[in-house]
């Protein structure tokens, strides 16, 4: 039910949670632009609407607690949910712009370099039992999407 109206109705509420997260008043305009812009595109584009769809197991920053590298850590996973396969998803929201030519090799370099973070996260979900584990980049701005399927060490 949510479309580009229900999102810009809703400026004020993006406007005051941002600041309550201490965007200070000189970049708050733009934070509230580009945070209703990728709502806007996100509930307008089939994936975006599949990630934030009802989905089994969905959860949405998730906070987790458990054991990486030998240390105890803490994690917040921006969505997850198993999907109609049995496969359980990690997707991170990346709100990046790239201006430049080549947004393919664009995305390319940011899902290695969000590679680590995210198979951080599903080592500890595979740790706890989660068999077969995909990783997302999802990028509303750009329409980019980069997966693939995370394998044990």
């Amino acid at each position: 039910g949510w479309d580009g109206q229900r999102i810009k109705a809703l400026m004020p509420a993006i406007r005051a949670a941002l600041a309550a997260k201490g965007v200070g008043d000189a970049e708050l305009d733009d934070a509230v632009a580009r945070a209703s812009r990728a709502l806007i595109n996100c509930v307008a584009d089939g994936r975006g609407r599949w990630i934030l769809g009802r989905q089994a197991q969905a959860r949405s920053e998730w906070r987790l607690t458990g054991v990486s590298g030998g240390r105890l850590a803490g994690i917040v996973i921006d969505r997850s949910f198993v999907d109609a396969r049995g496969d359980r998803w990690i997707i991170d929201y990346k709100t990046s712009v790239h201006e430049g030519a080549d947004v393919e090799a664009f995305l390319d370099n940011e899902r290695e370099r969000y590679r680590g973070q995210l198979e951080r996260y599903a080592r500890m979900l595979h740790s706890g039992g989660e068999q077969r584990i995909r990783l997302a980049l999802y990028f509303p701005l750009l329409g980019g999407w980069r997966e693939w399927t995370y394998v044990p060490d």
